[in-house]
């Protein structure tokens, strides 16, 4: 039996020395998590105002060809029509989801107000691949709307505070277009999106695609936005892509610059790993600190031992055993680096507290969100067992040479 009483009286003997290393524990797991609870919550943002414009996404802009073939010159243009979506929709069963997108810049108003701004022309599988949310009561487009040349709008919810009233209901309401009517039938819940291409969407109008091209009188699209099944298929539906539309418009189907791409995956994919080693460094930092708390921990322990000799050897002599006085010795440890593991975890969760009531204000956190440092239970775990094993470790090998001491030698030691 191991009087706990006694580990506890033994610490409070080299107070000094215990305090200094219960300091060190402490600082380093403070670091350690708190540094940890960053990395993780600039994950997180980035994850999510990644994900804004669509997850797993590939952009696909009509190019030119670079290559003379069966006849024709290099420098003819590739122009994407609804026939060209249907028939990558048909040819390429990796496709997920797809559709072509129109783009233009008109004049909106709705009563008194008025405002200029991007108008989409886009198919009811948009809304979904890039992540356009409305808000409850409201839809996206459907294939209904897209039969009919529907007049129906979804807006982005800067141009709802532009166009309506604080607290004012769009849906149901009508707004003007390039002066005609179109009813309001979803409003885009607020997101964040830290990439874009042509402005973020909080500022764009969206219409069904057969509606934009009735308005317009236009059939190109000025890109398509497509969605794999499944990530790994990526490359082979942008090679396929490529090769259908070569094959449709006549093209080299080795020729890369018919249409460009924007995989979006790849960029998230990049993004997450860069965060990924920001808190693997992070986190070798924060345990390299919490190495150097427990050769701390061991200084002590070994000093503690060579004071006690003499006791030790006393009660060797009167019949301890020498797993008690091993066991004596490592519970100290392990007791030491509780109380600093204890008070770290404590400053650690202070400080994330403090930093999430620190106001941010900037055009910055619109796009990616505001960054709040996050104390994960996982962090914790991982915290806990590596103060575990440093605690062991540090007061393993000093106990074990306690344990072995000679009680007629330690008698005679001073």
């Amino acid at each position: 039996m191991i009087p706990f009483r006694h580990v506890v009286r033994q610490l409070f003997v080299e107070r000094t020395r215990i305090a200094l290393t219960v300091l060190a524990i402490a600082w380093g797991t403070a670091s350690i998590t708190t540094m940890l609870a960053l990395g993780e919550g600039l994950r997180i943002t980035f994850a999510r105002s990644g994900k804004g414009m669509g997850e797993g996404i590939v952009v696909i802009w009509p190019g030119q060809t670079s290559m003379a073939y069966k006849g024709l010159p290099e420098g003819q243009p590739v122009r994407l029509t609804s026939d060209d979506v249907l028939a990558l929709r048909q040819a390429i069963p990796e496709i997920d989801a797809i559709s072509g997108e129109h783009r233009t810049w008109l004049t909106m108003r709705r009563s008194d107000r008025f405002r200029s701004g991007r108008v989409h022309g886009v198919e009811p599988e948009y809304g979904p691949m890039r992540n356009i949310i409305t808000e409850p009561g409201g839809r996206f487009i459907d294939p209904i709307d897209m039969r009919t040349r529907r007049r129906v709008c979804v807006l982005g919810n800067d141009v709802v505070a532009e166009l309506f009233a604080a607290g004012e209901q769009a849906v149901g309401q009508t707004v003007e277009i390039d002066g005609r009517p179109f009813v309001v039938i979803g409003v885009m819940r607020p997101k964040f999106q830290m990439s874009t291409y042509g402005g973020p969407d909080w500022d764009g109008t969206w219409i069904p695609v057969t509606t934009f091209e009735a308005m317009h009188n236009t059939r190109f699209f000025g890109n398509v936005v497509a969605r794999p099944r499944q990530a790994r298929d990526m490359d082979r539906m942008k090679t396929r892509m490529r090769q259908v539309i070569a094959a449709r418009h006549g093209c080299n189907p080795a020729d890369e610059e018919i249409v460009n791409f924007w995989d979006t995956l790849e960029g998230q994919t990049v993004t997450m790993n860069i965060l990924l080693g920001l808190q693997v460094v992070l986190g070798i930092i924060g345990g390299l600190t919490l190495i150097v708390a427990g050769v701390g921990i061991a200084n002590v322990m070994y000093v503690s031992v060579t004071n006690a000799t003499r006791d030790i050897g006393i009660r060797l002599a009167v019949g301890a055993r020498g797993y008690q006085i091993l066991g004596q010795y490592i519970l100290e440890a392990l007791l030491a680096t509780a109380v600093g593991g204890a008070v770290g975890i404590g400053v650690s969760w202070l400080l994330v507290t403090l930093v999430g009531l620190i106001p941010m204000e900037a055009d910055f956190f619109r796009f990616v969100g505001r960054p709040i440092p996050i104390l994960s239970f996982t962090v914790a775990i991982i915290v806990v067992i590596v103060l575990g094993v440093i605690g062991l470790v540090a007061g393993y090998f000093p106990a074990l040479r306690a344990s072995r001491v000679d009680p007629a030698e330690a008698l005679r030691y001073e």
